[in-house]
């Protein structure tokens, strides 16, 4: 079951809410009242506690997370988080499942909403502000611009099956002159230059590498795609880090639109 009033709070309300990049004054409005409403939260890897600080002192929180090579084992990871929010709807809890970023966005948040609709229990999503937007926000690095490029991709860097998916496509929208924002790629970067200089993309293609956003610490890294071996060979940007790549994928400057 869907709710359709979004602010009317249910027993047993299973609230799927994006915490967007780690800074609390970026949450949405609704997702700060779901958390101050909550009696179980369970939480993804969120880099800092200072958006759980927010939640009701009583409210149980419970990690449901990972991180890069943890070696947890994700199928039974997924299906222990499906079983908790089942339980805990059972028990008529108001159950906020906390996802970074927006839960739509690599997050795994429409299998857990599938599983909600399965079940039929009462569910709701809550956006929140996907990583690669507030990085290209927070360092004035457009997504769009006029008369410029009219798209963008989000895309993971992870490797499956031995490779990357989709590289034809990825290739073909950066020689368009729109950005392409890569997710969990740091440590497969250089791989993935070099692929993409293989299907023609410019070598000179612009690359932002943003570090922590919405940290205090949050740091830009500038370099370009046929210089990321001998950049990444002298520098080690934290993690997590978001990469935005191409031609138009640059800070905007007073003189941009003179």
């Amino acid at each position: 079951m869907l709710t359709n009033k979004q602010d009317v709070v249910k027993p047993h309300l299973i609230s799927i809410v994006g915490a967007g990049p780690g800074d609390p004054e970026l949450l949405t409005v609704r997702a700060l009242r779901r958390l101050e409403q909550a009696d179980v939260i369970l939480y993804d890897a969120l880099h800092g506690t200072d958006i759980l600080d927010l939640a009701t002192p009583h409210a149980r929180k419970i990690y449901a997370g990972k991180h890069y090579q943890d070696g947890q084992h994700q199928t039974e990871r997924q299906d222990r988080i499906h079983e908790q929010l089942k339980q805990f709807a059972h028990e008529g809890k108001r159950v906020v499942r906390l996802k970074a970023g927006d839960p739509f966005i690599f997050g795994r948040g429409a299998e857990e909403l599938a599983f909600c609709f399965r079940e039929d229990l009462t569910v709701e999503v809550v956006p929140g502000i996907t990583a690669g937007l507030a990085a290209a926000s927070c360092f004035h690095i457009p997504v769009t611009l006029r008369n410029a490029n009219s798209m963008a991709m989000f895309y993971t860097g992870h490797k499956r099956n031995g490779g990357f998916e989709n590289m034809d496509e990825v290739a073909a929208v950066l020689r368009a002159n729109a950005p392409v924002m890569v997710y969990m790629g740091l440590k497969n970067l250089i791989l993935l230059g070099k692929e993409l200089m293989q299907r023609k993309v410019p070598t000179d293609t612009p690359l932002q590498i943003v570090s922590r956003v919405g940290h205090p610490d949050q740091q830009l890294f500038t370099t370009q795609l046929d210089a990321v071996e001998a950049f990444l060979s002298k520098t080690d940007p934290p993690m997590p880090a978001v990469i935005i790549l191409g031609t138009k994928a640059q800070q905007i400057k007073a003189e941009t639109f003179v």
